[in-house]
């Protein structure tokens, strides 16, 4: 019975530490909703951009941004749109018609990707841009918690 007891307890704590995890995400927009969203509140906008096959962008997916001391902030301050490079869909941001670009078999990359990074499109990627629609940050490479909440604090 003791056994039990202590078999149940950890279940209920598990599921609460869990729960904790799993509601600090950040919430998630698209390209086309920003128009809108910028009318009813103008806001800076964090773009992360990343591929599928990225390790280093599914470690900061997994970590940083799921990351309750950085959720908390980008929720509150900015729009966010965790964009794939190597999304096949047109997208229309900013008055322009954005495609993907295959350059080979089964390979290629969003016009839109390369725009934001300036043509140095590695992965990941993170772009700030202001209400304006203008990049005022741009990093590319890994960032840990601590590092993208000191960047957005500035």
């Amino acid at each position: 019975m003791k056994i039990l007891n202590t078999i149940f307890r950890f279940a209920i704590l598990g599921s609460v530490l869990l729960s904790g995890i799993c509601f600090s995400q950040i919430k998630n927009h698209q390209f086309e909703e920003l128009e809108n969203l910028q009318k009813s509140e103008l806001r800076n906008v964090i773009i992360f951009i990343k591929t599928d096959w990225c390790n280093y962008c599914k470690a900061m997916e997994n970590t940083t941004f799921k990351n309750q001391k950085v959720t908390e902030p980008v929720n509150q301050n900015f729009y966010f749109i965790n964009f794939n490079a190597e999304e096949k869909r047109d997208i229309n941001f900013v008055g322009k018609t954005f495609h993907y670009k295959p350059t080979g078999i089964n390979t290629g990359v969003h016009e839109l990707a390369e725009t934001l990074t300036e043509g140095k499109t590695t992965y990941p990627s993170l772009i700030i841009l202001n209400p304006q629609n203008e990049i005022i940050f741009q990093y590319n490479g890994y960032l840990k918690s601590s590092e993208l909440l000191e960047m957005i604090n500035k």
